[in-house]
């Protein structure tokens, strides 16, 4: 009898380990990290195709060709297409595992698996194209989604940020219920905060649902290995409501440690600059920005407006110098700094009259009148000299 119970329960877990639909699974969870770390091999064997895809590092494909080698038994037919096919894509490519999936949904319409996946490369290749055809046939695809899903992560992610980005068949207004909704209903999900912070801060949202954002930002700030671009927009809410200690930690704790990206050093810098208490700190953080993009005219003006604050006279021709290149590189600067470069021009102007075209004018005016004299008195002589001859003659 227990050698029964002992091979029932073998059994159970065997059939635990490959039962799992790889799709409900997927769009679920929305989470690689999780499928891979699964008890469910064809999840697993799912979850490290799909890592190698995002990430295009070879060592997650190996994972994943060595459990497949090991389950291949263990797995049905369709899983075994579906990671040949999975196996076979060139991370950098959309238009090829567009066509395979399609080939593979001809002989196996109702894998759900197959739909998540289409929509996932169709969006891609869409952001690549803008086809307006292909923006039309990924609606259709999330709509009709949704009827065979009642709600989940995934369909919430791509809906939000179709809804957000098409010019055609979107509405930001719209991608933001959508997604708000996602993180109200799956506030661990990494992907749904993402996408939230970035649609919430740049309609402004987070200032109206204020409450919602930082408490979603809190958690996030606390995941492994956090997006950086969405921590600086983090540290921007925390920094324009005055929460100078909390944005300070999510940049000298969370940001600088831990990124050697010029692009995101660069903004830190201007974000430091625009939030700093004196114009001195300013400058300092605007110059140090400058050593990762030199010619930005943005940060150039902003440097330069700070070095007038801090001490116009000692600064005054740097600050000329600096915004003379901005102006160049970007006519459209602020009305602040564009009436700032006015005034230094119209001084050095000023300057340049008074210390060389009036000394200048002065001597040769000074010369002029000299040489005048000089000839009249020398008239004046010979006129003198003529007389005192016709004198003598006489």
């Amino acid at each position: 009898m227990r050698k029964i119970l002992l091979l029932l329960n073998f059994i159970l877990i065997v059939l635990y380990m490959f039962s799992a639909d790889i799709g409900e699974y997927y769009a679920s969870y929305f989470d690689i990290d999780k499928m891979i770390a699964s008890n469910n091999i064809n999840i697993k064997i799912f979850g490290y195709l799909k890592k190698y895809l995002e990430t295009g590092y070879s060592s997650y494909l190996k994972a994943a060709n060595e459990l497949r080698v090991e389950y291949d038994n263990n797995l049905s037919f369709e899983e075994k297409k579906l990671f040949d096919i999975l196996s076979s894509i060139n991370p950098q490519t959309t238009i090829s595992p567009i066509n395979k999936l399609n080939e593979f949904k001809n002989t196996n319409p109702n894998l759900l698996v197959i739909d998540i996946l289409l929509i996932e490369f169709q969006y891609n290749q869409w952001k690549i194209t803008g086809d307006p055809k292909l923006a039309k046939e990924i609606i259709n695809e999330i709509n009709n989604l949704e009827k065979k899903i009642i709600k989940s992560p995934f369909i919430l992610y791509y809906k939000s940020n179709f809804l957000y980005n098409s010019n055609l068949y979107g509405n930001k207004d719209d991608a933001y219920v959508v997604i708000k909704e996602g993180v109200l209903s799956f506030p661990d999900n990494k992907k749904i905060i993402e996408t939230y912070i970035n649609i919430a801060t740049s309609l402004k949202m987070n200032i109206k649902d204020k409450d919602i954002f930082e408490k979603i930002s809190k958690t996030y700030i606390k995941e492994p290995d956090p997006d950086e671009k969405v921590l600086l927009l983090i540290a921007k809410h925390f920094f324009e409501n005055n929460e100078k200690d909390i944005a300070n930690n999510i940049v000298n704790d969370k940001i600088l440690p831990n990124t050697k990206n010029y692009k995101i050093l660069f903004l830190v810098y201007e974000l430091l600059g625009d939030y700093s208490d004196t114009y001195t700190q300013k400058m300092n953080y605007y110059k140090k920005a400058l050593e990762y993009d030199s010619d930005n005219p943005r940060i150039l003006s902003k440097w330069a407006l700070s070095m007038l604050n801090v001490d116009y006279d000692k600064y005054k021709s740097l600050a000329r110098i600096a915004l003379n290149k901005a102006v160049t590189l970007d006519p459209n600067l602020s009305e602040e700094a564009l009436n700032a470069l006015k005034k230094l021009r119209n001084e050095i102007k000023i300057d340049v009259i008074l210390n060389y075209i009036l000394p200048i004018l002065s001597f040769v005016i000074f010369s002029i009148s000299i040489i005048i004299y000089l000839e009249k008195r020398r008239k004046r002589r010979d006129k003198e000299l003529m007389f005192k001859e016709g004198d003598e003659n006489d």
